[in-house]
């Protein structure tokens, strides 16, 4: 039941992308900037629920690649003000690696390649 939330929650996001491509088009008036503000705000929320409903099914190296998109997200708002000029393409590229991953953890997660190791070992 949570893989098909998370999947959902994906779903959702890559919504969100689309949605704000076409107001970017249809109202000519936003600036890119502040629309790649609102998806990173949006992405954030929704890797953090994502993060919190999947983080003992997926392996470790899942868990901590997502923490590491999260900071990443979160130094991007930092970087909007500090470079101006290198905020769009570099947001860009974190979004794109960002679905990319989530379709791949996705797949293999149907397939049963993706699953976390189980840690607790007997002694004798």
């Amino acid at each position: 039941m949570n893989e098909r939330i998370n999947t959902s929650l994906h779903s959702i996001s890559l919504a969100l992308v689309f949605a704000l491509v076409a107001w970017y088009f249809i109202a000519a008036d936003i600036a890119f900037g502040y629309l790649l503000t609102l998806l990173i705000v949006g992405l954030i929320i929704i890797e953090i629920i994502s993060l919190s409903i999947i983080s003992k099914v997926y392996p470790e190296s899942h868990t901590s690649f997502k923490i590491g998109i999260i900071a990443t997200l979160f130094i991007l708002l930092g970087i909007k003000s500090m470079l101006p000029s290198l905020f769009v393409p570099i947001s860009i590229a974190v979004i794109a690696i960002n679905f990319l991953y989530n379709f791949y953890t996705n797949n293999k997660r149907r397939k049963g390649a993706f699953k976390r190791k189980n840690t607790k070992r007997r002694r004798f």
